[in-house]
């Protein structure tokens, strides 16, 4: 879209062109200026728009952006100006992708996702003298490029990659295109779906049946709750002709079969994220605030072994891979407040944030736990020191700062033996 829509989209703003200015520093500067830069792994295999096959040159590649924000001059009354200053697509090398991966991948994934540029050095997008950028051809850049004025462009040249003449941009589009904030609500996830809608679980959570029919995994999808949900039987999709509408439900152990609008929030959040980690056609980056939401906290450990699955490889992936569909690893971000989600991640999942403030100014730090694959190169104050992680961790129930009651409250009882007389 283009980028005063898009800019307006982002939380802070209110859906305000007036609200723009927040998403830059200022400090005094006249232009502010926004950078944005991201390494992926594309699928090797991409479709345009019109379903034309394309093989990427390479599949680990460096996307960089810089915005600028001109403030408004005088009685000027076109608006605040937001305007692309230079965009870069470039790829990494063989080497130079295996060293970027610190988590030192295993042979066998380096061949399965990996793929240099060969003897290519050119950028597939760049920008010259600064106010011009080039699309340039896979074939290198003898041929003549796609050449786009910076300071007039409404939106990124990247964005208007859309046919299989340029295949390595055009596997990034569709990489980026497959990230997703999941964002469960409750009436998306109960919804029934038209026969002709949507067949992919949408952000907010809602084509559950669609979804479930698609994949056809209702047996695999049972197991998976069964192990996390007690009761949980069998899930299905009803089939409504005459209304042309599907609807989830589920049989519980009492043989009683209960449509998804019976159903709790946090049941639904199971099923929701137990379909997505088995649908093998939903690829990319999974972004995922605050899971433990709706969860009883003694479900927490059952819940985070479902947003895990979500970056696991599953039973039929290689049929997908084989056939080209999908030929790229996924990768969840969760953020979370909850000591309880924290204290189910393995060590190297770990980065805490830490607010830093110098000179008038604020950034956040995220810092990695010691003696794990984040760590490595790091000074000891860039890591989380134990005390930080067990005052954390002890938050609410070692915690004693002020109270709300005037008498005693539950976590007294934590002082000595809970059942004392």
């Amino acid at each position: 879209m283009p980028l005063l829509n898009a800019a307006t989209r982002v939380r802070g703003t209110g859906g305000r062109l007036s609200g723009i200015d927040q998403l830059f520093s200022s400090y005094g500067q006249a232009e502010r200026r926004l950078r944005l830069s991201a390494e992926m792994i594309v699928p090797r295999t991409v479709f345009d728009d019109f379903d034309r096959k394309a093989v990427a040159t390479a599949t680990c590649l460096r996307y960089s952006i810089s915005l600028i924000y001109e403030e408004p001059v005088g009685e000027r009354d076109d608006g605040q100006a937001l305007r692309v200053e230079t965009e870069e697509l470039t790829a990494l090398s063989l080497a130079a992708a295996t060293e970027a991966l610190k988590f030192k991948p295993s042979k066998w994934w380096r061949a399965r996702y990996l793929k240099g540029p060969g003897a290519r050095t050119s950028p597939f997008i760049s920008t010259v003298t600064g106010d011009t950028i080039k699309l340039w051809g896979d074939k290198g850049s003898g041929g003549r490029p796609l050449t786009v004025p910076a300071a007039k462009t409404p939106q990124t040249v990247l964005s208007g990659v859309n046919t299989s003449t340029h295949p390595t941009a055009l596997a990034v589009r569709r990489e980026m295109q497959s990230w997703r904030l999941l964002q469960l609500e409750p009436s998306a996830l109960r919804s029934p779906d038209e026969f002709n809608s949507e067949k992919f679980l949408s952000s907010t959570g809602a084509h559950l049946p669609n979804t479930l029919r698609r994949i056809a995994c209702q047996a695999e999808l049972a197991n998976v709750l069964a192990e996390l949900v007690p009761g949980v039987v069998s899930i299905d999709v009803d089939s409504d002709a005459a209304r042309q509408q599907r609807t989830l439900r589920v049989t519980l152990r009492d043989r009683q079969s209960y449509e998804a609008s019976s159903l709790s929030d946090g049941s639904l959040r199971f099923i929701a994220l137990g379909l997505l980690g088995l649908d093998a056609q939903s690829n990319g980056l999974v972004c995922l605030e605050e899971p433990e939401n709706s969860i009883h906290p003694q479900r927490i450990a059952e819940m985070m072994s479902l947003v895990t699955r979500l970056s696991e490889q599953q039973d039929g992936w290689d049929d997908v891979v084989d056939a080209g569909l999908a030929v790229a690893p996924r990768q969840v971000i969760i953020n979370t407040h909850s000591p309880l989600v924290v204290g189910q991640l393995p060590d190297s999942d770990l980065l805490m944030a830490e607010t830093l403030r110098q000179q008038g100014r604020e950034w956040v730090a995220f810092k990695p736990l010691a003696d794990t694959w984040r760590a490595a190169g790091l000074a000891a104050t860039d890591l989380v020191s134990k005390g930080e992680l067990q005052a954390y961790l002890g938050v609410g129930i070692v915690n004693t700062s002020k109270k709300l009651a005037k008498g005693r409250t539950v976590r007294d009882h934590l002082t000595g033996d809970l059942f004392a007389s």
